[in-house]
C-alpha cells in the first residue's frame, strides 16, 4: 500500500492488535498447578476446564479459518521494531507498506501495522530479505508485542537446548 493509514484506521488497528496479542498471551500460557494434595482435585478440575476451553477455541478457529481465504504460511522474523521475511519482489527503500501478519492458526485475525521498508537485500536468485520497520505502535500494543516476542524467543532457546541435548527429557 502506497498511502499511509489515516488516524481512524490507525486507532482501529491498535485496538484490534492489542486484543489479538493479549489473546495470544492468554492462550499460550501454561497453567501452574501446585502438587499439594489438597489442591490436586482442584488442579485436576482446572486442567479439565482448560482442556475443554482449548478444544472449543480450536474448533471455533477452524471454523473461522474455513470462512476466510488466508495466505499461505511464510517464515518471518518478528521483532518489537518490525518484521523480516523472504520475498520474490524487490521493494524500494522507505516504501510505505501496510502489513497483515497472521501470527497464529488459533486466531485467524491479522496483526495489522504500517511501516516503511528499511532494507531489501538480495538472497540469491530472485529472492530478497525484506525488513520493514513498524511505524509508531500504540503503547499498549508495544508492551504486549514485547511480551509475545520475548516468550517466543524463550521458546526458541528451549527448543535449541532440547535439540542439542539429544531430545531427551525427564517428566515428573
Amino acid at each position: 500500500m502506497k498511502q499511509p493509514a489515516d488516524a481512524a484506521s490507525q486507532q482501529h488497528y491498535e485496538h484490534d492488535n492489542a486484543v489479538l496479542l493479549q489473546g495470544l498471551l492468554v492462550v499460550d500460557e501454561q497453567p501452574v498447578i501446585e502438587h499439594d494434595e489438597e489442591l490436586s482435585s482442584l488442579g485436576q478440575e482446572l486442567q479439565r476446564i482448560d482442556h475443554k476451553l482449548n478444544l472449543v477455541l480450536e474448533l471455533l478457529s477452524q471454523t473461522l479459518r474455513s470462512w476466510r481465504n488466508l495466505p499461505a504460511p511464510v517464515p518471518v522474523r518478528l521483532t518489537i521494531d518490525g518484521v523480516e521475511w523472504s520475498s520474490s519482489q524487490e521493494l524500494p527503500m522507505d516504501e510505505p507498506v501496510l502489513l497483515k501478519l497472521y501470527l497464529s492458526p488459533v486466531f485467524p485475525n491479522p496483526f495489522v501495522a504500517t511501516g516503511k521498508v528499511q532494507s531489501c537485500r538480495s538472497n540469491g536468485e530472485h529472492t530478497y530479505a525484506v525488513f520493514v520497520r513498524f511505524d509508531e505502535l500504540g503503547g499498549q500494543v508495544q508492551d504486549v508485542l514485547e511480551k509475545v516476542v520475548f516468550r517466543q524467543h524463550r521458546r526458541e532457546i528451549a527448543r535449541a537446548r532440547l535439540r542439542n541435548s539429544g531430545g531427551e527429557r525427564i517428566f515428573s
